[in-house]
């Protein structure tokens, strides 16, 4: 039976690798890390630094007691003169970063963000399930989980991207709506997708 927690600093190696080999061949991460050879094992990195970071942002699907997915995810910013300042840099920082050599994945961010909501809201970033846990429901566990949650915090605004046409399917069948796209690959594009209670 599948559960969902809260992550520790100690799930960070273990949902490093997971998570790294669920999105290897996703075309959004492969705007940030164009090699296939490598991409695994940086995102692997990438992840576990993540979950070490945040793991109080982090759902963590098991089964029987092995981890079999995760989810992370962003609170609402705080509203103010200071988040205002922080999303300028921010903004700022990504602009010059994307006109550097290998910009394209913080392009692709920019892009997405674009479609982002002004007001305060969720942040969905990855969901993604172990190879040997897909098709069993763990995303669907994980998203119910964080949506009933969500829902309950007074601020149900959210927002994610959905890199293929399946998480498109899964995200709409729990109220998404696209408005947005941003391309990826020729001829693909992920989805912005919002979600209001």
């Amino acid at each position: 039976m599948i559960t969902i927690r809260t992550a520790t600093a100690d799930d960070a190696p273990a949902l490093g690798r997971l998570l790294g080999e669920a999105f290897r061949d996703d075309p959004a991460w492969a705007q940030f890390y164009p090699d296939p050879a490598t991409r695994a094992e940086r995102l692997t990195a990438h992840y576990r630094r993540s979950v070490r970071r945040h793991p109080e942002r982090v759902d963590v699907a098991t089964d029987d007691g092995r981890v079999v997915g995760a989810l992370l995810w962003e609170p609402p910013e705080a509203a103010g003169a200071g988040a205002a300042i922080r999303r300028v840099l921010t903004q700022a920082i990504q602009s010059a970063r994307s006109r550097l050599p290998g910009g394209r994945g913080i392009r692709h961010t920019r892009e997405v963000d674009s479609h982002r909501p002004p007001e305060p809201h969720w942040y969905l970033h990855d969901i993604g399930a172990g190879p040997e846990a897909r098709g069993r429901g763990v995303g669907s566990a994980l998203l119910e989980h964080r949506l009933g949650l969500v829902d309950q915090s007074g601020t149900a605004l959210m927002f994610l991207e959905a890199t293929t046409p399946g998480s498109r399917r899964l995200y709409e069948r729990f109220g998404f709506e696209a408005v947005g796209s941003v391309p990826t690959q020729p001829g693909q594009a992920s989805t912005a997708m919002i979600r209001r209670a």
